[in-house]
């Protein structure tokens, strides 16, 4: 409701309450939350009247600003949602406040709803902060940064570690920072060294850090009928690459319900192939947990040792469905949006036997295309140099898991056997592949598929001095774009070039391997998570280095680059050319 501000009909006291109210019943509402959640683990005293006053101011609150605007159709009808979830709040407090006991459920019900209306707030500033002409590429690296400070917080909480242990400040930014860059890097068994409530809050910093959380505060916006403003749009247009205004909201729309329809698909089958834990919560938890990191590709578990876990080691079901959800989530959005698009128009024209032939994107089909080549041969190469690491009582489940090995390598980092029995061959060969990682507009990171094979059949039409040019499924590719991918891989070759050399300085004599200091640099700068188990191990310099690493990886090297070095706005030279001899 906050993008009515600007509104000239809006009243003065209704912006009053945005400006002072809304800030303190958030404030409330956190303070709250966190201290239930992250200290107490149940309600006190103070919880229960700070929570329910609140709750009920907060509601008394919407229902005065919805009265006061009922002369304006368009702001009520932003207004709904937000009197809807008041209409809840003031229920539940009510309830709550009669005798209803202190149920902790309620009571975080009550907190996240009036923080919900917190985030409409947020969308509003973050509308204003933009209209201002900031690079979106900031935008993005502020969002994420917030996201990963606000985890190393949380993850600071006493309940966030299991009993007797203290989570460190470094521990806690490097486990927040590979959560929401969805690595899967970790210098603490997540298993065994935080507890449900630090799990739980590992889990939502991967969906966050999955979906990004100005993908999350803008769907909140359409579903709470705010709107989305023309420079959200432009902005929102550019983090999911969506040339097309108009689409913005549908394919944000697409983005979240897919998401979560897929994670959700992807937890009933795994609980239903887990058959070893008797306990349902805690079966549902696990389940849950990898589903999400799956199709995040972020690639922790809760299960101590990763899914080498004998519990899981040589379960089918959760492999496939494991593999699924990488696959799918690192393919990007578009990519899925553009194939369900097709689906429906193939069953359209099928049905109707007239129309235009559908047809996918070059895009979409250089993606598919790349990603079977990848996954293929890559499963081969693995099967053949470590055939004799695969677990299965036939061949068939050494197939599967040199499958399973070749999709989570380029960017999910599970694992069904520990990394440090691998040969030397393996290991440079998941390094290439960990580098290459996912597809734009997914969850996967790397340098992306696209750009690596364009950037490849740009050299190569050069070294062949083609006057074709570049042509993929019938259609032309700029020579602009092959040259972009080149400098790309180029910038990414350099980056880690000098990182290396930076992480051979701060590990100086202590006897690691300079290909074992490669694999977890390029599976920290990839997201990919996977770790010859040296990771605890290092300095806590190298350590803050890969931290760094991840959030790159995660926000794009040429976003960072673009943020930070100013753009060149003066006008061509109009100089004569003159030809430069190269070699």
């Amino acid at each position: 409701m906050d993008d009515l501000e600007g509104s000239a009909g809006t009243p003065a006291s209704v912006k009053a309450c945005r400006h002072v109210l809304h800030p303190l019943f958030a404030l409330l509402a956190v303070v709250c939350l966190l201290s239930i959640v992250g200290w107490t683990g149940v309600v006190t005293e103070w919880q229960h009247w700070v929570t329910v006053l609140t709750g009920i101011a907060f509601a008394f609150e919407r229902g005065w600003v919805f009265h006061r605007l009922r002369n304006l159709r368009e702001e009520r009808r932003r207004l709904s949602g937000h009197a809807a979830l008041a209409a809840i709040v003031l229920v539940v407090s009510l309830v709550q406040l009669g005798g209803g006991g202190r149920v902790v459920s309620w009571h975080l019900l009550i907190q996240l709803t009036v923080l919900g209306s917190g985030l409409s707030s947020w969308i509003h500033h973050q509308s204003r902060f933009t209209a201002r002409a900031f690079h979106p590429g900031l935008v993005l690296i502020l969002s994420f940064l917030a996201i990963v400070v606000a985890g190393t917080l949380l993850l600071k909480m006493p309940r966030c570690t299991v009993s007797g242990m203290s989570c460190s400040w470094l521990d806690a930014a490097f486990t927040s920072t590979s959560a929401v860059c969805v690595t899967g890097l970790s210098v603490q068994n997540t298993a065994t060294y935080f507890s449900t409530t630090g799990q739980t809050v590992i889990l939502l910093l991967i969906q966050v850090g999955g979906l990004g959380i100005m993908t999350l505060a803008f769907f909140a916006a359409v579903v709470l009928f705010e709107g989305i403003s023309l420079h959200d749009r432009l902005l929102l247009g550019r983090m999911l690459q969506e040339n097309r205004l108009a689409r913005v909201g549908q394919t944000l729309g697409f983005i979240v319900v897919m998401t979560f329809l897929c994670e959700a698909i992807g937890a009933v089958i795994l609980y239903a192939g887990l058959e070893g834990i008797p306990d349902r919560g805690e079966r549902c938890f696990h389940a849950v947990f990898h589903a999400v990191s799956a199709f995040c590709n972020a690639g922790f578990s809760t299960l101590p040792d990763n899914l080498a876990t004998p519990l899981v080691q040589g379960n089918a079901v959760w492999q496939v469905v494991i593999m699924a959800l990488i696959v799918i989530g690192g393919l990007g959005a578009l990519v899925c949006e553009d194939i369900a698009l097709w689906s429906v128009a193939k069953i359209r024209r099928f049905r109707r036997q007239e129309g235009p032939r559908p047809r996918l994107r070059v895009h979409t089909r250089l993606v598919l295309a790349v990603t079977a080549v990848l996954i293929t041969g890559g499963a081969a190469l693995i099967y053949v140099t470590e055939y004799h690491l695969w677990q299965g009582p036939e061949n068939g489940g050494r197939v599967l898991s040199a499958f399973f090995h070749s999709v989570t390598t380029r960017t999910a980092g599970f694992n069904t056997v520990s990394m440090s029995a691998i040969g030397p061959l393996t290991a440079q060969m998941m390094m290439i592949l960990m580098l290459i990682g996912g597809s734009p507009g997914g969850t996967a990171g790397g340098v992306r598929t696209t750009t690596v094979a364009i950037g490849l059949a740009h050299l190569w039409n050069q070294l062949r001095e083609s006057r074709r040019g570049m042509v993929a499924f019938n259609r032309t590719i700029p020579a602009a774009v092959g040259s972009q991918a080149l400098g790309l891989m180029i910038l990414a070759g350099l980056w880690l070039i000098v990182n290396l050399i930076v992480m051979e300085t701060f590990e100086t004599g202590r006897g690691i391997p300079e290909s074992s200091l490669l694999f977890e640099l390029i599976s920290a700068f990839a997201t990919v998570g996977l770790s010859l188990d040296l990771t605890a191990t290092l300095t806590d310099a190298t350590k803050w280095q890969l931290i760094v690493n991840m959030f790159v990886g995660r926000v794009g090297l040429l976003t960072v680059m673009a943020t930070l070095i100013p753009p060149d706005r003066r006008p061509a030279s109009g100089k004569p050319s003159e030809d430069i001899l190269l070699t």
